[in-house]
């Protein structure tokens, strides 16, 4: 699972435990498998977020990975999987994106 909680825009470093920080919401290794074209995408942009590594984004990569899932929105029509993985995560970017906030992902 990838627990994805929301930062502060200051925030530079990874944290070491998000105890602290509000969860954004959880992505599941097949969810972000049914999305891995918009997170290459997202990740040639400037904007990674992968499965098995921890991730800190700040509010300008964000932006770009909203805007890159956005774009290419189109891919996920016709799997429902595909569609409810891609809500999960445009939730998550619209609540970040609309707050300022940067993202920290956590990898099992």
């Amino acid at each position: 699972m990838l627990d994805i909680y929301y930062v502060g825009a200051s925030v530079t470093v990874m944290p070491e435990d998000p105890g602290h920080l509000e969860l954004a919401g959880s992505l599941d290794l097949e969810a972000h498998r049914l999305l891995a074209a918009l997170f290459e995408k997202s990740r040639q942009a400037g904007a990674d977020l992968q499965y098995f590594q921890d991730s800190l984004l700040k509010p300008a990569q964000v932006v770009i990975l909203l805007e890159t899932f956005l774009a290419n929105a189109h891919e996920s029509r016709g799997d429902r999987q595909a569609l409810a993985a891609f809500e999960v995560v445009r939730g998550v970017l619209e609540g970040a994106v609309s707050r300022g906030l940067g993202l920290a992902a956590f990898a099992d």
